[in-house]
C-alpha cells in the first residue's frame, strides 16, 4: 500500500474521530458506567454467595452482560482499523 494511500485513510480516520468526538465521549462515559455497575453486582452476589450457576453465565458467559459492555468499548477501534486496513479480495 504505498504512502500517500495510507495517509489519505490516516487522515480519513482523524476527521471522523474530531466529527464525532461528542459522541464518542457521551458512548463510551455511558458503556465504561455500566460497566463498573455490573461488575460491582457480580461482585456483591458473588461475595454474599447468592449466585448460582444461572447467574455467573448470565453475567459473564459469552452472551453475558459484562462481557458484551466490554466489547462494545472496543467497536469504534475495530471499525478505524476497518477503514485503515481493508479487507481486499483477492481476484478469481
Amino acid at each position: 500500500m504505498p504512502d500517500n494511500d495510507m495517509d489519505k485513510r490516516v487522515s480519513a480516520i482523524r476527521q471522523l474521530l474530531d466529527v464525532f468526538k461528542i459522541e464518542r465521549v457521551v458512548y463510551l462515559t455511558v458503556t465504561i458506567i455500566s460497566l463498573v455497575m455490573l461488575l460491582s453486582s457480580a461482585g456483591i452476589v458473588i461475595y454474599k454467595g447468592t449466585a448460582g450457576p444461572l447467574e455467573i453465565t448470565g453475567l459473564f458467559g459469552s452472551a453475558g452482560a459484562i462481557t458484551y459492555t466490554a466489547g462494545r468499548l472496543l467497536r469504534m477501534w475495530s471499525e478505524a482499523l476497518r477503514v485503515l486496513y481493508p479487507v481486499i479480495k483477492e481476484d478469481k
